[in-house]
């Protein structure tokens, strides 16, 4: 959890630059995060970083954010990399092509058992670095009382960014006791980092951990989906609220571009929403940021940062929040990774 409270942590001390800019009050600045260079660290952890921040750009409701993908196109436009530091003038640049006002880069350095994220902001207005700092930690419980310390100096009373991380969940290894197992018709297994469920022969697979929320604030639910191989014709992502394997609550996507929601009562399928959707990432190989959270009275549905649907809130039929994966009468495999829960 320590990457996760870093790179929230670094994310508010930056908003707080952002709020003292020049710009109105009610006109919201549009910023793009850059994927942060990995130095001494895990591979993933600068792309986990930048990812956090976005999420939780978004749900401040005071940004407009932009989109992996759109970045990802501008990068390979203007023949930059996707991440690390990179010249002020190239950002400034690429600033111009996204119609950013700011652009977010930098590190996550890790020594010995501490990490480092250092940051800077560039302003497009200018062309200047206006931001440079970084935060440090490798404790959970500090890393977790400055997050909660910058959330009130920055934001007071603001519910919407009043949130604690409840559960984070990397797949490292099997401690919160995911069901793992593998037959002629199926397979669960953690490898590498991910959480892999394989339907063989076809069939509807869910797999949850009991993860109470109060129904009655915010929350948001954030992982990351892989489809590896398989059909696109049918869906795979997260399910929520869940009681049993008959009563629960799904948000899932297909590898030919669909998203579906569909409440699940008493083995009895309502779908709420389901769309066609250019933001999500198709075909195997292609991995996708699902985002589910709770602002007073609705649940909004992101995908790739980018809000997808949005409907009244319905009240949970159990605590168990999990994966799940549809696969009609085809074979599909499907990784999961970077599961976080946040509430009150």
């Amino acid at each position: 959890m320590k990457k996760l409270l870093l790179g929230k942590a670094l994310m508010f001390l930056l908003i707080s630059c952002f709020i003292q800019s020049a710009y109105a009050a009610d006109v919201k600045p549009t910023v793009a995060v850059m994927d942060f260079e990995s130095v001494g660290s895990e591979e993933h952890l600068g792309k986990a970083v930048a990812e956090i921040m976005r999420t939780d750009l978004i749900s401040t409701g005071r940004f407009l954010v932009l989109e992996r993908s759109q970045l990802d196109k501008a990068l390979s436009e203007q023949k930059l990399q996707k991440s690390g530091i990179i010249a002020d003038k190239s950002v400034v640049e690429l600033g111009k092509l996204l119609g950013a006002n700011f652009i977010i880069i930098g590190s996550v350095v890790k020594m010995g058992t501490a990490y480092t994220i250092n940051s800077r902001m560039i302003d497009m207005k200018t062309g200047e670095a206006t931001l440079g700092r970084n935060v440090t930690g490798n404790d959970l419980n500090l890393l977790a009382n400055l997050s909660h310390d910058l959330l009130e100096s920055l934001f007071g009373s603001y519910s919407k960014l009043k949130l604690s991380p409840i559960f984070e969940e990397h797949f490292r290894d099997n401690i919160h006791g995911w069901y793992l197992v593998n037959d002629q018709d199926k397979r669960f297994e953690i490898v590498n980092g991910q959480y892999i469920i394989e339907s063989k022969r076809g069939g509807n697979w869910i797999t949850s951990r009991r993860i109470p929320l109060n129904q009655s604030a915010d929350f948001k639910i954030h992982m990351t989906v892989q489809k590896i191989s398989g059909t696109d014709d049918y869906g795979f992502g997260m399910s929520w609220g869940g009681k049993n394997l008959n009563n629960y609550y799904m948000f899932v996507m297909t590898g030919s571009g669909y998203f579906i929601h569909e409440r699940i009562d008493n083995s009895k399928p309502e779908r709420i929403l389901s769309k066609f959707e250019d933001s999500i990432n198709k075909g195997s190989g292609s991995s996708n940021a699902l985002s589910l959270q709770k602002s007073g009275n609705h649940l909004e549905f992101y995908i790739n940062n980018k809000l997808v649907g949005k409907t009244p809130f319905s009240p949970f039929f159990g605590d168990y929040l999990g994966c799940i994966v549809y696969s009609g009468n085809d074979a599909i495999t499907v990784g999961f990774t970077d599961i976080y829960v946040y509430g009150k």
